[in-house]
């Protein structure tokens, strides 16, 4: 998660004919609903920035991934209170030369935000602190931070033994249940005795605000390498939709709903990759391709699936006196798409560590997303990342050519 200097991606300029977005939306870009002040939208940027950085140093190249970059900042945010150097912590998380209280107030306005009737049709975000009965006890300043800044739950449970309470009975498997509405069945890791644990999770469910025919689904080659094929089920349509194209890639973005949030797509061109186009994204590239997308009419095919993805890392930040370390990080997350639309889920949570141990046709665009592809989940009028992906087709049994 080191802040590096990132590629920008130079794009052409795009085709005159390609008809302007809808009159009434500014600059181009849908009003975003976040109810946050001119200098914590300001926030969004570096937040974007995180989900990009730390997608591309947890990228495994030929795998499905997802990942909410989100839920470990917010998760890692809340840790921040915890840690000698809290300066340390906000700089990696992007608030450079931000104080903590400024990190509290962005993470507990947003999370207002996040949580208010503009967004709760298909958005859902809980945090709770879980603690063994017999755990040590956290002081009450940081207990009071967790629920003002970040509406966090205490909760005290009895945690046994695995063979006890084997993984998926465990009262923090049946919270992440609850809160995923049974998409993510277990958390990251056990509560063991004596320990606590720090758990987030975002929960997004949205249908297309123009579904798929589900008549139109065909079935054909998915090609996760240049000699690799299976096949996967595609879901097609042509329509006008919000589409971008540059020298690397090309984009369309789908939204959801009343277009509170949307789903994009980023296909690399032929002659690049997925790893190759990931390592130039930065929230000043994201920003460019949602301010370049334009109305155009576009033969659209897309692979319907499912994934889920696990990821855990140790930190080595070292905690106030008297506060138990929550080193351990780690992240459970699923995504569905289908003729319908898309639903993702993601569970953060945060522990001591155990001891050892092709071209258009007739004029019309062709968006044919049968090769691995970048996708992300976003607050339409911010663009603040929930979700990013990647799909490989590693779910599809390869043919033998």
């Amino acid at each position: 998660m080191l802040i590096l200097p990132l590629a920008v991606v130079s794009c052409e300029k795009m085709a005159n004919d390609e008809e302007a977005i809808e009159p009434g939306i500014e600059n181009d870009v849908i009003k975003t609903r976040l109810d946050l002040s001119e200098t914590e939208m300001k926030n969004i940027a570096p937040s974007n920035d995180f989900a990009f950085r730390f997608f591309q140093k947890s990228f495994e190249d030929g795998t499905d991934m997802l990942l909410s970059p989100l839920g470990f900042q917010m998760t890692m945010a809340m840790i921040g209170n915890a840690v000698e150097d809290e300066k340390a912590m906000c700089e990696k998380l992007g608030f450079e030369g931000a104080g903590l209280d400024e990190m509290n107030t962005y993470f507990e306005h947003l999370i207002g935000s996040l949580s208010g009737d503009s967004f709760n049709k298909e958005l859902k975000l809980a945090n709770a602190l879980m603690a063994d009965v017999r755990a040590a006890k956290y002081p009450g300043f940081f207990l009071d931070v967790l629920k003002s800044s970040y509406a966090a739950d205490y909760n005290e449970i009895e945690a046994e033994s695995l063979q006890a309470q084997p993984m998926g009975n465990r009262p923090e498997d049946i919270w992440c249940q609850q809160k995923t509405d049974g998409l993510i069945k277990k958390a990251p890791f056990p509560i063991e005795e004596f320990q606590s644990s720090l758990l987030n999770v975002f929960l997004f469910k949205g249908e297309w605000q123009d579904k798929f025919d589900k008549d139109l689904t065909d079935t054909r080659f998915f090609y996760s390498g240049p000699d690799k094929a299976a096949y996967a089920s595609f879901m097609n349509k042509q329509d006008k939709v919000n589409f971008y194209g540059c020298d690397n890639f090309r984009a369309v973005s789908l939204p959801f709903g009343d277009g509170t949030f949307n789903l994009s797509i980023i296909l690399p061109d032929l002659n690049d990759s997925v790893s190759g186009v990931l390592q130039k994204l930065d929230s000043k590239t994201w920003n460019d391709t949602r301010n370049g997308f334009k109305k155009k009419e576009v033969r659209l095919s897309i692979p319907t699936f499912s994934t889920s993805y696990s990821t855990r890392m140790l930190m080595d930040f070292s905690f106030k006196k008297g506060v138990p370390s929550l080193n351990l990080i780690g992240q459970e997350a699923m995504f569905l798409m289908n003729e319908e639309g898309a639903s993702a889920a993601a569970v953060t949570q945060a522990r001591a560590p155990i001891s050892p141990g092709p071209s258009g046709t007739q004029g019309i665009e062709a968006f044919v997303a049968d090769r691995p592809f970048i996708y992300t989940i976003s607050e339409a009028g911010s663009g603040l990342i929930l979700f990013v992906g990647v799909y490989s087709g590693a779910d599809k049994e390869p043919i033998e050519f």
